[in-house]
Formats: C-alpha cells, sequence, structure tokens
C-alpha cells in the first residue's frame, strides 16, 4: 500500500506579504526564504503563501460553511495564553474560547488573506460518575 504523508499547504493571498507577516508574529511562524518567494514552517506544517494578483474576496457569514478548505488548526499546550498573545497581536478573533467536547477547546482567528485558523487546545478528558 503507498503511504502519502504531509507534506505543505499553499495559501493563496491578496496581500503575501501581510499575510506571512501575521503568521510570524502572531502564530510564531517560522520564516524559510528560498529564491523568489517565501514559505513558512509551523511545527511540522509548511506552509507556502502565494500571492494572488487581482483576488477577490466572498464574504461568508460567521458559522457558515464554503466549498473547498474551510480552515486549518494548531494545537498550544495553553490555549488561554495563546489568545491573551493573540489578542495582544490584534489578531481577527473570530470565535472566542469555546469547549468543543471533553478536553477540548477552541479558538478561531482569521489572517490576512482571509485564512481561518483554528487554534486548539486538547487535555486528557476526566470522566466522572455520579
Amino acid at each position: 500500500m503507498i503511504e502519502f504523508r504531509w507534506d505543505h499547504l499553499q495559501l493563496c493571498s491578496a496581500d503575501a506579504q501581510a499575510t506571512v507577516a501575521w503568521f510570524a508574529r502572531c502564530l510564531n511562524a517560522e520564516v524559510v526564504r528560498r529564491a523568489g518567494r517565501v514559505d513558512l514552517r509551523i511545527g511540522a506544517i509548511n506552509l507556502f503563501i502565494t500571492q494572488l494578483t487581482g483576488a477577490h474576496t466572498t464574504e461568508v457569514s460567521p458559522g457558515t460553511r464554503a466549498q473547498g478548505i474551510d480552515h486549518f488548526g494548531v494545537t498550544v499546550d495553553d490555549l488561554d495564553a495563546a489568545f491573551e498573545h493573540l489578542k495582544a497581536c490584534d489578531a481577527d478573533i473570530v470565535e472566542p474560547i469555546k469547549p468543543v467536547r471533553a478536553g477540548v477547546r477552541a479558538l478561531f482567528v482569521k489572517s490576512p488573506g482571509e485564512i481561518l485558523i483554528e487554534v486548539l487546545e486538547r487535555k486528557p478528558a476526566e470522566m466522572t460518575f455520579t
């Protein structure tokens, strides 16, 4: 059987430089400069940000899903600290911290280029018996 492994995610932005700067500032992404382009790395995720000339955005109301990639997710150990960091970055917090299920909390933030990112905190779920 063929094993498929993660390589990269390519994102398009009407302002690629602003998107790269936001990812570096707000998500602590490592900037990897290559001949003719700038890539990013968040943990094991390679992100390629491409300038999209003549881009137009489609407004999607909150809670509505659009066709294609809806968002991608990153994890942190301390979601409350990440939330404060993102607020200090003046990040566009689309959805504040909410419980997702036992042991999982998340928030959503939007970067320049209308890229939606879910920031998650995963803790072992506690079982309680009554």
